[in-house]
């Protein structure tokens, strides 16, 4: 299942990264950091079902992160 999670979160983050580079698009740029963020979360799931703590967990403070980044240049 997060076999499947990662392929679909992967594709549709790049589809959307092309598709924004072409546009110039800033939503579609927010959008794409999102899915990277989720995806960033789903392989950090799997890393720590699979016992490796250290790089899900930071894998899991890259999202964070990536999505405090996001929240701080929308304030600004």
């Amino acid at each position: 299942m997060l076999k499947v999670a990662k392929i679909s979160v992967s594709c549709i983050a790049l589809v959307l990264c092309v598709y924004s580079l072409f546009n110039q698009n800033e939503l579609l740029l927010l959008v794409v950091q999102l899915f990277v963020a989720a995806l960033l979360s789903v392989v950090g799931v799997e890393a720590i079902l699979s016992k490796q703590k250290l790089s899900g967990y930071l894998l899991f403070g890259s999202a964070a992160f990536l999505l405090v980044v996001n929240v701080v240049k929308s304030i600004i």
